[in-house]
């Protein structure tokens, strides 16, 4: 099914198992006016966590708006874009959307951590599990987690750059049930809007080309990112074995859409998913580099899940060490894998071609039989990526 399936599925029964639950908020949900905070939003917001925190809900926020919040503060109405710019204005503005939730959540008694990441945070393994313990803690303390990416710090070089992608990482590192993207439009249409009234998919469980097809970009003075980020984050949720909702967050209540309301486009997988590991081999880790394999060794990871061994590489692409993620690509340059290498680019341009028992002899050490195990190694084409 790469589109829809109401008569099968059941929303509320779809969504009956969901406890924690990552909201993304854009910013045209978060500010009204020139660029400036909307409190009433913030508070029909609040309402419903601590409704929802009393069922039992665990929630974890995404928030744009401190751009748009430091725009408003200082007067400026069309988005800059020099980098040292934003990020004057995301300090600026961070700050005053933490007050905005303080105050709408203190109504309710609900204490908030706010977590900066990085992509670093995120590419890197332990920063990743770092990260993760840090979130755990807040959720044991009964913390509602607010998170943006490090705007203040981060360039274009090393960062997320839309919330919809950030929102996902989120969402594997507390290991979500259910991503919802609230934005201003109603969910994925069936055909772009600009082309002509549509009708909203209420499901969709692959991203296929014809899906992809359908993403129309929107832009703002304030906000980055369209319907094609979207269908990013969707692919990586779905590849968990997660789910994700696109609805519109002035339309539609939190509380309404958990407890079953058929609105938006839920986006869930209907074959195989990656394990939490492999996830993050396959969806979250920077690719430090690639090697090339004979046809022998592709068809070996392709159609028996096989190590890696020294023999079938041909030769290596990039600056990597042990412990980094690396594509496996064929001879014709196409990727096949992604897996965690035990030996660096150095090393394996002395072994590639020959066989394990000779590892010791050519380098006068082993770090074992095989460059990337089966166990750190994800086939990218039959897991569907």
């Amino acid at each position: 099914m790469s589109a829809n399936n109401t008569t099968v599925l059941d929303r509320k029964t779809t969504l009956s198992g969901v406890k924690r639950v990552v909201i993304k908020l854009g910013t045209r949900m978060l500010t009204t006016g020139p660029y400036t905070l909307d409190m009433e939003a913030l508070a029909r917001l609040a309402i419903d966590i601590a409704d929802l925190r009393k069922q039992g809900y665990e929630i974890v926020i995404v928030s744009s708006g401190a751009i748009a919040a430091g725009m408003g503060r200082m007067d400026i109405h069309s988005r800059p874009t020099s980098i040292p710019q934003l990020q004057a204005l995301a300090a600026i503005g961070q700050n005053l959307l933490m007050n905005a939730y303080e105050k709408a959540l203190r109504m309710f008694d609900i204490p908030l951590g706010q977590v900066l990441l990085t992509i670093d945070d995120i590419h890197d393994r332990k920063r990743f599990v770092n990260a993760q313990n840090t979130l755990e803690e807040l959720f044991s303390l009964g913390v509602v987690p607010i998170i943006n990416e490090n705007d203040s710090v981060a360039t274009e070089e090393v960062k997320v750059g839309d919330n919809d992608n950030l929102s996902a990482y989120v969402a594997s590192i507390v290991n979500a049930d259910l991503l919802i993207l609230f934005t201003d439009v109603d969910g994925l249409y069936d055909r772009d809007p600009r082309e002509g009234k549509g009708n909203v998919i209420p499901y969709v469980s692959g991203i296929t080309k014809e899906i992809e097809a359908l993403c129309g970009d929107s832009g703002d003075k304030a906000a980055v990112g369209g319907m094609r980020t979207k269908i990013e984050a969707a692919r990586r949720i779905i590849s968990a074995g997660s789910m994700m909702l696109i609805a519109h967050g002035r339309n539609n209540r939190l509380s309404d859409i958990l407890a079953g309301n058929e609105v938006g486009t839920l986006f869930m997988s209907d074959g195989e998913t990656l394990d939490a590991r492999s996830h993050w081999i396959a969806m979250t880790a920077k690719v430090r580099g690639s090697v090339l394999v004979d046809s022998g060794a592709a068809q070996a990871i392709e159609t028996k899940n096989a190590s890696l061994l020294p023999k079938g590489i041909t030769g290596t692409e990039g600056h990597f060490d042990i412990g980094d993620v690396i594509s496996v690509k064929s001879s014709d340059g196409v990727e096949i894998a992604r897996g965690v290498t035990q030996y660096s680019y150095r090393e394996i341009k002395k072994i590639m071609g020959h066989h394990s028992n000779e590892i010791d002899d050519i380098l006068t050490y082993s770090n074992g039989a095989t460059v990337i195990h089966r166990n750190e190694l994800v086939n990218m084409k039959t897991s569907g990526l």
